[in-house]
């Protein structure tokens, strides 16, 4: 009967935080923001990443190549090289869509996800500043979480 009630409370406390998470307007951009456009996306964006897996701790610089827009979609390459390495890894695809638009504290902000073969990624981009922070996800890379900080050059 323990084990019941400690089940029901660990579920209602897991229920009760996605349920604030959901309701904060950092997770989910209000609702009258418009798609924006991907043409500010283009161009040449590096910068460091940090996170794990489940093997330990990753860190490194990630470079992200957006060579063609349309709309509120991009698509481009992205390289990374780890801390312990002076050369870029081969260039892969990315897509990338600019799924809402608005200000953030008086700034433009675009709200931007996106994929490449092996995770997903969920960001934004402070026009005003040039710079595009995003969260990677990849179950398929040993469960890797990151954190991209990258700028625009």
């Amino acid at each position: 009967m323990m084990k019941t009630i400690g089940r029901h409370v660990r579920r209602m406390t897991l229920l009760s935080a996605v349920i604030a998470l959901l309701s904060m307007d950092v997770v989910v951009p209000a609702a009258n923001a418009a798609p924006g456009d991907a043409a500010v996306l283009k161009g040449t964006w590096v910068g460091t990443y940090s996170g794990y897996s489940n093997s330990g701790r990753k860190s490194g610089l990630e470079k992200i190549v957006i060579s063609l827009v349309k709309g509120s979609t991009a698509r481009g390459t992205w390289q990374s090289r780890s801390s312990a390495t002076a050369k870029w890894s081969k260039p892969k695809p990315v897509n990338l869509s600019v799924y809402a638009q608005e200000n953030d504290d008086s700034l433009p902000t675009d709200y931007i996800s996106g994929a490449d073969a092996d995770g997903i990624y969920v960001g934004k981009l402070v026009t005003s500043k040039n710079r595009l922070v995003f969260s990677y996800s990849s179950p398929a890379k040993d469960l890797l979480v990151l954190t991209l900080d990258l700028k625009k050059k």
